[in-house]
């Protein structure tokens, strides 16, 4: 058809006198556009459908409860030859008709072109079909008429929608992907994308078509958050200030426009971040020129360097000119410039280079720099379990996070306690006032130049934090997404199923409680000298720590033998240096203990290895602590006492005033006191006799010594007999109690009430009996305070080096044995040395000492674990003749197995045994 020809035509229709100018703001299909009037700036925009034309509809791009539907054929194509000639153009329009619907069909021109429709070009192309009526009235008009026409050219010529070949037909219809964000994102990284905006959610946030592939997403502009909209009182959705200035200035430059996409990076919900251009213009920039949003750290960062520079100074720029929404505070910089100021004081380092000293719970890692400063840092984006104590009302879903709490400390303290890590600042939460919680800094930890939260992750033993959409989050940020997927992808740790997963149980014998030292001594046993491996939980001072023993699972206290560090109320500047070389080598670490025994306080006592040496001498040679071995339970006794001479010369910590020829006038009048001492000793218990027999090894001694004299005259001149009140027995009470076997009355210390029975031990003779509550009447009285106060006569000793037999049997012969031979022998008596306020003895009559009298008939073992080492070394003669003539204990052989360590033994009675040991000459 000839250009006069379609002139003639366009001029023939009839059309309103003034056409309405409008600009297009959208094409959503081949015969709807939005307009915008421009006779005003707000008019509203307005969806028109072309007149007398039928396009194939777009299919459904899908949601998340709705899937996405096919193209019919052609319809993109058709969608997209008229958004290429329309969007963004200046239009004239007429308004042909308006539905019943109120739907208005128009006729549109472009303004530099008012001869050829829109409606005309899209029926020539053959992107457009007629529409044709019922009524069939419209066949009359002439503009009609002549569309008629050109359509039966498209027609002929088999043009867009009129085309039949099948390869061409198929071909039309866009493909629709299933593919995840994560994945699209791995395969089209790096990639130079283009594409057409179909749909702004906000103004930072659009969905959009990828060309040539019709992958259909959504993205994030990356460095750039823009105002939204929030939910008021009532729960309606209200804009922030300038958000609708923002969405509208993207509408108006963006929606429908080819762009160029570069993805950057990615969220944990799958949201992608892209930088997007719009001819030569960042968007991103556009909106922070004009002062419509602010930077975004976290995604800006994944963007070039330049790019970053950009960003920044676009930002900088609005602000400097108090555009939007930086005009609110650029007038509230000047009254908060004073406070800005002062917290500017405090400013977290942004980096943190250091030792690791310390895993705490939720994967906090504490940092010594070389400079001595301690810092605690939370690890960025990632949320590590919290550790929780057991408790008798939880659930499973607690078991199982408690149990990843703790495999997620012990990964971080295997790889991270004694290394040195570089922290690197990533961001600072504001305070939060409605939860109480002030401003804390986040970093990300790297070993060496790995990421220690991403093998974290990776491992399952952390999730990635729930993060909004302008929060800032670690720079590795989408390797951490990776790592947690692989982790989901494997089950591995917090991904795995809770029904199976393990428990995380603790023997605590570490609690302070009245049951500590209880729990100890029955642990006690299964570990007293084991070489053990464990990890130090906790510092308390320099020698005193809390250790977990994996093998037997365990928390115990344990205390450092043969060591005395300074005490706190002793010189606390001392103290605080020690426990703190302690807690920098010790804390967190794998050491190897050797248990030895318990003290009073339920502390387990014995040596700690750590990088193959004693950490007692480690102690010693600082100078943080003495030798202190009573006990005699150092091994290796001559290097302590060169160490320490070392450091006496050398005048470290401790011995910084030290004084050699002081300690030699201390230690000679230690001496002398400690001979005094002997002397008063030797002469108040050279001489006893033996009163009661508790256990072979176990004695109640009458020392002959002008104390008991006096005590004895004291109890005759106040006269036991004299009447006095019906006693109600109390546990711990010395009462006046008369003897079921001699009817005398003897002063006695109620031990225990069970079942209506008093349990007495008669203190003067050191016999035990029992009697039923309801004999308080005749057996039972109050003793007056002067009886009370003076001391027992007898004494309990122990035989010094001399061990109880595990055999009934033998124990029964070695009781008969002592009640026939030793009963009331006046012997004497060799104090060796104070155990737990235990005298342990040797004892002698005429024929020798009683204790090798005992080895020798095999009644007793040597016990070489006391480390007396006089008396043993005096002993062990006496022991090789009971080995050799097999007496007692060695019936059988050699016996020298745990199995004949010593039996706890209820012997109140002191009931004689029935075996024949050899009788005395």
């Amino acid at each position: 058809m000839s250009e006069t020809t379609a002139t003639t035509n366009v001029q023939s229709q009839i059309q309103p006198q003034q056409p309405t100018i409008g600009v297009v703001r959208a094409v959503n299909s081949g015969d709807s556009l939005v307009i915008q009037d421009l006779r005003s700036a707000d008019a509203p925009r307005i969806e028109y459908s072309l007149s007398h034309l039928t396009v194939p509809r777009l299919g459904y791009h899908g949601t998340g409860d709705k899937p996405p539907t096919k193209d019919l054929p052609f319809a993109w194509e058709s969608r997209e030859y008229l958004r290429k000639r329309a969007i963004g153009k200046k239009v004239h329009f007429y308004v042909d008709y308006t539905s019943p619907l109120q739907k208005q069909f128009i006729t549109v021109y472009l303004a530099d072109d008012k001869e050829n429709s829109l409606n005309k070009q899209m029926i020539a192309s053959g992107w457009a079909a007629l529409y044709r009526s019922t009524s069939g009235k419209e066949n009359k008009k002439p503009e009609y008429l002549n569309l008629i026409q050109l359509e039966g050219e498209a027609i002929k010529n088999e043009l867009g929608i009129h085309n039949k070949n099948p390869i061409a037909i198929q071909n039309s219809i866009r493909p629709i992907h299933t593919i995840n964000s994560f994945d699209l994102f791995n395969k089209l990284k790096d990639k130079p994308l283009t594409a057409v905006v179909e749909q702004i959610r906000n103004a930072s946030s659009y969905r959009i078509t990828i060309l040539p592939s019709f992958h259909q997403i959504q993205i994030q502009l990356s460095g750039v958050q823009c105002p939204g909209y929030k939910k008021d009182n009532n729960g309606q959705m209200q804009p922030e200030p300038f958000a609708v200035d923002a969405e509208s200035f993207i509408s108006k430059n963006l929606l429908h426009r080819d762009i160029n996409v570069n993805l950057d990076t990615f969220d944990k919900q799958g949201n992608l971040y892209a930088t997007v251009k719009c001819g030569d213009r960042d968007v991103s920039v556009e909106l922070l020129k004009n002062g419509l949003g602010s930077y975004v750290a976290w995604s800006g960062s994944s963007r070039s360097a330049p790019d970053q520079l950009a960003l920044k100074q676009a930002e900088e720029s609005a602000k400097g000119q108090g555009l939007r929404i930086w005009h609110q505070a650029q007038q509230s910089s000047s009254s908060s410039s004073s406070s800005s100021s002062s917290s500017g004081a405090e400013q977290y380092p942004k980096e943190i280079n250091g030792k690791v000293v310390d895993i705490g719970n939720n994967g906090q890692i504490g940092i010594l720099t070389d400079d001595r400063k301690d810092y605690k840092v939370a690890l960025a984006s990632i949320r590590v379990p919290n550790f929780t104590k057991p408790t008798d009302k939880e659930d499973a879903n607690t078991k199982f996070e408690r149990y990843y709490a703790y495999e997620a400390k012990e990964w971080l303290r295997k790889r991270l306690i004694g290394q040195r890590v570089t922290a690197k600042l990533e961001f600072i939460r504001p305070a939060i006032a409605s939860n109480n919680l002030p401003e804390k800094p986040y970093y990300s930890v790297y070993l060496g130049k790995g990421n220690v939260s991403l093998g974290l992750v990776e491992a399952g033993l952390a999730r990635l934090a729930e993060h909004k959409g302008a929060d800032n989050r670690a720079i590795d940020y989408e390797a951490l997404i990776t790592a947690e997927n692989k982790a989901k992808k494997k089950h591995a740790g917090l991904h795995s199923n809770k029904d199976n997963a393990p428990s995380y149980n603790v023997n605590d014998c570490s609690a302070d409680d009245k049951n500590l030292k209880a729990k100890a001594q029955k642990l006690l046993p299964h570990i007293r000298g084991l070489t053990l491996t464990g990890v130090v939980d906790y510092v308390f001072s320099a020698q005193r720590i809390k250790l977990f023993i994996e093998k037997e699972s365990c928390l115990i206290n344990f205390t450092l033998s043969g060591i005395r560090a300074p005490r706190r109320d002793e010189n606390e500047e001392l103290s605080n240096k020690a426990l703190a070389y302690s807690r920098e080598h010790l804390h967190q670490h794998d050491v190897t203990v050797h248990i030895d025994d318990i003290d009073k306080g339920g502390n387990f006592i014995g040596n700690l290895i750590i990088g193959n040496k004693n950490f007692a001498l480690s102690l010693v040679e600082m100078g943080y602590a003495s030798i202190y071995d009573p006990m005699s339970r150092l091994s290796d006794f001559a290097r302590f006492q060169e160490a320490e001479e070392k450091a006496k010369a050398s005048r470290l910590n401790i011995w910084k005033n030290y004084d050699p020829e002081e300690e030699q006038r201390l230690e000679d009048q230690k001496k002398a006191a400690e001979e005094e001492k002997k002397q008063q000793t030797k002469a108040e218990t050279g001489e006893a006799y033996i009163r009661a027999i508790v256990s072979p090894t176990e004695i109640y001694l009458q020392f002959c010594n002008a104390k008991n004299n006096d005590i004895e005259s004291q109890l005759e001149a106040l006269n036991l007999n004299e009447e006095s009140n019906v006693a109600v027995p109390k546990v711990g009470e010395i009462i006046k109690y008369k003897s079921s076997h001699d009817n005398k009355w003897y002063r006695s210390k109620v031990l225990a009430v069970i079942d209506n029975k008093v349990h007495v031990l008669l203190i003067d003779i050191g016999e035990k009996e029992s009697f039923n509550q309801s004999e308080c009447n005749t057996r039972a009285r109050t003793l007056n305070g002067k009886l009370s106060s003076l001391s027992p006569l007898v004494t309990l000793v122990k035989l010094a080096a001399c061990k109880n037999p595990s055999n009934d049997d033998i124990f029964n012969d070695a009781m008969d044995f002592m009640e026939k031979e030793y009963f009331d022998l006046k012997v004497k008596v060799n104090v060796i040395r104070e155990i737990d306020g235990v005298l342990h003895v040797t004892l002698s009559d005429p024929q020798g000492m009683i204790n090798g009298e005992l080895i020798r008939n095999g009644l007793v073992r040597l016990d070489r674990s006391t480390k007396l080492s006089s008396v043993i070394q005096a002993l062990e003669d006496d022991e090789k003749k009971a080995r050799t003539n097999r007496m007692g204990v060695y019936t059988h052989g050699n016996i020298d197995s745990d199995d004949e360590d010593d039996k706890p033994r209820n012997n109140n009675n002191f009931k004689k045994g029935k075996g024949k040991p050899q009788p005395r000459k």
